[in-house]
């Protein structure tokens, strides 16, 4: 069966506009014809390096952002740090097109047409194309949340990157906010082998000029909504399609029979053209239609500086737009948020001076606790089966209870527990926590050195003192000659805690010279990670102050399996108590030992496991309740070698003290003053 008619004709017949790269359309506000528009690439096999450059475009985006990280904290509709779909509550609310748009895709004033997914399931050809590795259905969570907000009538907001060829015009930031769109048709095709989704965007507010655009839209009274695209029943699945190609009409479900095939029932190219009607159709506008968020959101007209209670929560430590260049801004700064600061590219200038601090009251300790009594007379504990338990000992250092977990043959850790005697007592935990949050001590969040997706930020704010430290990220180191009286007290504590612990191994005491202070508002946590830097000494002390969080041990990935994560065989394996496998590489390890095999042989027999398709992280194998006023010293330079550490909050607001040693000839003459201090006499601690 052929495709009906279009509700109405056009006055003119116009050319095809081929389905490529970047190939787009020209309309007639008169005449509604489509003209074709010579494209950088044509089709969908043109090679990336014949595309021109595009110009810049002439308007301004209403917000803009320099990284994913960026976006995502800015605008509350799109959350998607990775891939191009953002959906919750099983409704796409966010859409980003970027160079990954897939071949034949659309773009102009008004109309966008890409792939519909996310990029899970693909790879690129030689030219950089985008090409499915398995069939796309219904089942995909991004499919069908695009599905959904079709029929429920939810508009989409779109962004742009300057990476996509799709505009002829080359937009003026790396991601730009377009507009709220709404879904017209989502459909099925053949992508080379593969069954892939396409989805057709038409701009919602079809009266006001697009910022990409280089001319005026027509008036809406001059617009002709009754021209639709040519629909048709398949007569072997008895379901309507529209004719999206000017080479003719195809069903477009994949379950049917006659999937993809023209009138003679032969597969058509693949250099399809648009229809024409098919790219000039327009949905009248309808009030009814509105967006969950505002395109542009104000963060800051929500919330006032009197709200002690809100401004350490999540939302806050959230982006903005900024409202003088419509920049999107993360909270860098404990203290608010700055729109040119250390996070902007090299090499890339922006003068915009906008800046909002605030003046955060402090947070209560009652806020973040949740128990009856704040600190307990003497905390009872509990312990879980699943996770090592420590030594009790509630003498050699009270008031504290001391916690000893032994590794064998690694190290230890004492976790010294504390109570309402000393948390209360004055410049105690207690007053400690209140002051921390007041005291300017230039915390601030930095980039992640290593990330994933670049521009992304550390999920706590942090400053160092005393001696450089680098963890995992590069940190502004001040000198403990600018540390604040409640820092240097702090610092008391943890080198008294280090000494107990050390000491009690039987080792030497190497005094802590270097501070790490980190802040946590709210659902802010430090992922897996160790202090193993060669830089460093044996002992890693820590005081916590606030919210009660979670500290996990577990072993480290190559050390609990005896391979690399790319499945290469250590070359020497510990075979730590508690790996997998532990009897079975033992053994191989005295066999090796005694020469009953060489090393050709034990690291062949070592690799059998690699076939077995095993290789998921190290359950913990140590679990701390860490409360306010606690202490944890880890201790032996080969627990940081072979285990790592993880710490989550459970509230809004806590503070991690974290003092090291820092070996003075690792590093420049220059920076050791920084590292020298002297105590008062009520600085120093003495374990009450």
């Amino acid at each position: 069966m052929g495709p009906r008619k279009p509700a109405k004709a056009t006055s003119r017949q116009a050319p095809p506009v081929i389905s490529g790269r970047i190939t787009r359309s020209k309309t007639s506000p008169r005449t509604g014809g489509v003209q074709r528009r010579t494209p950088s690439v044509e089709g969908r096999s043109r090679s990336r390096s014949q595309e021109t450059s595009p110009a810049t475009v002439e308007g301004q985006p209403p917000a803009w952002a320099m990284s994913r990280p960026e976006l995502c904290d800015a605008l509350p509709w799109f959350r998607a740090v990775q891939g191009g779909v953002y959906h919750s509550g099983n409704l796409c609310l966010g859409f980003l097109i970027d160079a990954d748009f897939g071949i034949g895709s659309y773009a102009d004033e008004e109309i966008i047409i890409t792939r519909a997914d996310s990029g899970g399931g693909c790879t690129k050809d030689a030219e950089g194309n985008l090409v499915l590795l398995k069939d796309q259905d219904d089942d995909s969570s991004a499919i069908s949340s695009i599905a959904n907000s079709m029929k429920l009538r939810v508009p989409v907001g779109l962004i742009i990157g300057d990476r996509n060829t799709l505009l002829d015009r080359k937009p003026p930031h790396r991601y730009n906010v377009m507009a709220y769109f709404r879904i017209t048709h989502l459909w099925y095709e053949k992508i080379g082998r593969k069954t892939g989704a396409k989805v057709r965007f038409q701009k919602l507010d079809l009266s006001q000029k697009s910022w990409w655009a280089t001319k005026d839209p027509p008036l809406l009274e001059e617009r002709d909504f009754d021209l639709q695209p040519a629909q048709a029943c398949c007569a072997a699945c008895g379901r309507a399609s529209p004719q999206v190609y000017e080479e003719g009409w195809m069903c477009l479900r994949p379950s049917c029979d006659r999937f993809w095939t023209n009138e003679n029932a032969s597969t058509p190219s693949q250099n399809l053209s648009f229809h024409p009607d098919f790219l000039r159709a327009r949905l009248p506008p309808d009030l009814s239609i509105q967006p969950h968020y505002s395109l542009v959101p104000d963060l800051l007209s929500t919330f006032t500086e009197s709200d002690g209670d809100v401004l350490s929560r999540r939302i806050a430590w959230k982006g903005i737009v900024c409202p003088q260049c419509a920049r999107c801004i993360s909270r860098t700064f404990w203290w608010g948020w700055k729109c040119a600061d250390i996070s902007f590219p090299p090499g890339v200038s922006h003068e915009c001076t906008f800046e909002k601090m605030l003046g955060m009251r402090p947070v209560s300790l009652r806020s973040v606790i949740e128990e009856l009594e704040m600190s307990p007379i003497k905390r009872a504990l509990s312990f879980d089966p699943k996770f090592m338990v420590p030594e009790i000992d509630d003498r050699t250092l009270y008031p504290y209870r001391k916690l000893t977990y032994e590794i064998p043959g690694v190290g230890s850790i004492t976790h010294l527990v504390s109570n309402r005697a000393i948390n209360t007592r004055p410049n105690g935990p207690d007053d400690l926590f209140k002051q921390l949050q007041v005291a300017d001590l230039g915390l601030r969040r930095y980039p992640l050195e290593r990330s994933v997706v670049g521009g992304t930020l550390t999920a706590h704010f942090a400053v160092n003192y005393g001696m450089p430290y680098k963890y995992v990220v590069s940190v502004a180191t001040k000198g403990f000659d600018e540390a604040c009286d409640e820092i240097l007290r702090a610092l008391g504590r943890l080198t008294w805690a280090t000494e107990q612990a050390v000491t009690n191994a039987g080792d030497c005491f190497l005094p802590p010279n270097e501070l790490l202070v980190l802040g946590y508002f709210e659902d802010m946590k430090i992922r897996y990670h160790d202090d193993g830097e060669s830089s460093l000494g044996p002992t890693v002390a820590t005081l916590s102050l606030g919210a009660k969080s979670t500290m996990l041990i577990r072993m480290k990935y190559k050390y609990y399996h005896g391979y690399s994560k790319s499945k290469k065989v250590l070359s020497e394996d510990p075979v730590l108590e508690g790996c997998e496998d532990y009897a079975r590489r033992q053994d191989l390890k005295s066999q090796l030992t005694d020469g009953s095999i060489n090393q050709t042989t034990d690291d062949e027999l070592r690799s059998g496991p690699l076939t077995k398709g095993r290789g998921g992280e190290a359950s913990p194998c140590i679990k701390m309740e860490l409360n306010h006023g606690d202490l944890v010293v880890m201790h032996g330079k080969d627990l940081q070698k072979y285990y790592e550490h993880s710490v989550i909050p459970e509230k809004r607001l806590r503070f991690a003290l974290t003092a090291r040693h820092v070996k003075p000839e690792q590093l420049d003459a220059t920076e050791l003053e920084k590292g020298q201090f002297s105590l008062l006499q009520d600085q120093v601690y003495d374990g009450k």
